[in-house]
């Protein structure tokens, strides 16, 4: 059996080629957040929570989020939060969340139709932190989204997100909106770690653009509803059988079914999609 070094519950990974995630992990530092071990991972040391020293640590990454492939080596988790830069040519300044993957062809590192495993719990509450931030913060000019399943890594064991400042180099060294972030990082670690029996209802999104305004409002809407992986309109006449079971296969709180954002996906695609998810003994729901 492989000797992992590292062990804690919830590892937040810090890519150092991430210039977002570096000011990310500057400005929880400089609160006194996290305090340095004798444990070293990628040359670098480990960190661990001021409260909860095994549960959660800070490790960060010689590689870029998307292609931190290598983490399953040495540590054991439950669960990776990636801190990241969120690119998008709009520069519009943003805080998101979203599981990896690639649906069809590679969008940005990992394997082709492969997804990570993911968790509907980490996502929705780390949503929910980074709305909180928004508000808490004064980021008016933010946006808070929901983004659908997209690029690496997908080769990990462990279930992972990502939680990104966007979306230009001039938010990307922003202290304000980088502590923002970083503080919604440290509570959705803390609420994964405190959390008991899944009691909510977890699906899989399928529909809409790639900022997932439908699944992001349904979410926030309905208490008991989680969403993991989300695939994107231009994505579905090519999904296969395979991938969307891997979709469920891969949330370890076992969706119930899917949701089907019905002005998001054609009439064809809707109803592929539910031949496909009703087989496998699962419901549909169009939103």
């Amino acid at each position: 059996m492989l000797d992992l070094s590292i062990k804690t519950r919830v590892a937040i990974i810090i890519p150092e080629p991430d210039l977002a995630a570096n000011t990310i992990w500057n400005e929880l530092y400089n609160q006194s957040y996290f305090k340095e071990t004798n444990q070293q991972f990628d040359d670098k040391p480990v960190f661990q929570h001021t409260k909860y020293l095994n549960d959660i640590k800070i490790l960060h990454s010689k590689k870029d989020g998307v292609a931190s492939n290598h983490l399953d080596s040495e540590i054991e988790a439950e669960l990776y939060i990636f801190a990241s830069r969120h690119r998008a040519a709009s520069g519009t300044p943003a805080l998101l969340i979203h599981p990896t993957g690639n649906w069809n062809q590679i969008t940005l590192e990992g394997r082709e139709k492969e997804l990570s495993y993911t968790s509907a719990f980490a996502l929705k509450h780390g949503l929910k932190n980074l709305v909180l931030k928004q508000e808490e913060f004064g980021l008016e000019d933010f946006k808070v989204d929901l983004e659908v399943t997209h690029h690496g890594p997908t080769e990990l064991k462990t279930p992972l997100v990502f939680m990104e400042l966007g979306s230009s180099e001039e938010f990307w060294v922003n202290s304000k909106a980088a502590l923002a972030v970083g503080q919604a990082i440290m509570e959705t670690a803390e609420e994964f770690i405190k959390r008991s029996k899944f009691k909510g209802i977890s699906y899989i999104g399928f529909g809409g653009n790639h900022y997932a305004y439908r699944f992001r409002k349904h979410v926030v809407a309905n208490e008991e509803v989680y969403v993991s992986h989300i695939a994107a309109k231009h994505t579905l006449d090519n999904l296969t059988d395979a991938i969307i079971l891997e979709a469920f296969e891969k949330t370890i709180e076992k969706p119930k079914g899917a949701l089907i954002d019905k002005k998001g996906a054609k009439s064809e695609q809707r109803k592929k999609i539910i031949e496909i998810v009703e087989s496998s003994g699962k419901e549909c729901i169009q939103i």
